[in-house]
């Protein structure tokens, strides 16, 4: 295939990408004035075979309506228009993806729908009500941070709480230096755990309070035997407990989340039409507590005895 029927099939390509779906056709009319305005003036008969050339490609499909003046449109991409979508809804929801970063990678996603897709993209199908962060360089240190473990190396950053006046605060502006071993999403939040240099244990950072990071030459401090990416995921929580047995009372009405939150092996036990037992192992701790208070009295710890008090002076306590 000649360089000029290479570019002449790259332009017909772009031009049906962008501008055609089920709604928003091209003739091989309107094509051929379109080619001819980027110097080429292919025959009908030589537009025919490209769009065929294309076609066998496989990753899409160009449909050729021959009811109304030979129409032509893409009606298969590389993902569906519900995909797209509930990609662009899962970038708006995310805690650690910046409002900057969220329009670049909608921006994205727009070349993989058609015209009439588009407009619905920046439109979504949820309110979100929650807080995003503010730092734009939460993917960038996250890319950097997965290098980082892949090549066994070393990284160095600042590390930043908030003030009672809500300015950013580096602690002591000390540099840290750490090892990386594993990194999690939880609740929205993106967390990495390492090996830090200087208390020489393994902690727990949050990626968004992370400031001029870098991954350095040193070779990483070989990950410890002990170390659990299990209790690294269960670390990301503010507040750690002990993993304990616990009974709970609950009303029917909360079985989904007692699911959602402790999967569907939680032992369960109806005990009459309103309520059943579940016997879970949960991390027990304020976290945990505000859990169950979240449930407005539809589930109550019922043991072990210790846990039971603990939860009646932590929820007075709150009060």
């Amino acid at each position: 295939m000649s360089q000029q029927n290479q570019s002449r099939i790259i332009e017909i390509l772009k031009y049906f990408w962008e501008n055609t779906d089920k709604e928003h056709y091209v003739t091989l009319v309107q094509l051929q004035k379109y080619l001819q305005g980027m110097g080429m003036s292919p025959d009908r008969k030589t537009l025919t075979k490209d769009i065929e050339i294309l076609n066998s490609i496989g990753f899409f499909d160009i449909e050729h309506d021959r009811s109304v003046q030979n129409r032509y449109y893409v009606t298969r991409r590389f993902f569906k228009e519900s995909d797209i979508k509930m990609f662009c809804d899962a970038v708006r929801s995310s805690y650690f993806i910046s409002d900057k970063d969220a329009k670049e990678y909608i921006s994205a996603f727009e070349t993989f729908v058609g015209p009439s897709a588009r407009e619905d993209l920046h439109s979504p199908s949820f309110i979100d009500a929650s807080v995003r962060t503010k730092n734009n360089n939460v993917i960038k240190n996250a890319n950097k941070i997965s290098k980082a473990i892949k090549e066994k190396k070393k990284i160095s950053f600042k590390y930043f709480e908030y003030t009672v006046e809500g300015k950013k605060e580096h602690k002591g502006n000390k540099k840290y230096f750490v090892s990386p071993y594993a990194m999690i999403i939880d609740d929205g939040k993106y967390y990495f755990a390492g090996f830090e240099d200087e208390d020489k244990i393994v902690k727990t950072f949050r990626i968004d309070k992370i400031d001029s990071l870098s991954v350095t030459v040193i070779d990483a401090v070989q990950q410890p035997q002990t170390f659990s990416a299990k209790k690294f995921a269960e670390q990301t929580r503010m507040f750690q407990g002990q993993e304990t047995e616990v009974e709970l009372l609950c009303h029917k009405d909360v079985m989904y989340g007692v699911i959602d939150k402790f999967g569907t092996k939680v032992k369960t036990e109806m005990i009459d039409n309103e309520h059943f037992k579940a016997v879970v192992t949960a991390d027990v701790s304020p976290t945990f507590f505000g859990w169950v208070v979240g449930y407005g009295g539809k589930i109550k710890i019922t043991g072990p005895k210790d846990i039971v008090k603990e939860y009646s002076k932590t929820t007075k306590e709150c009060v």
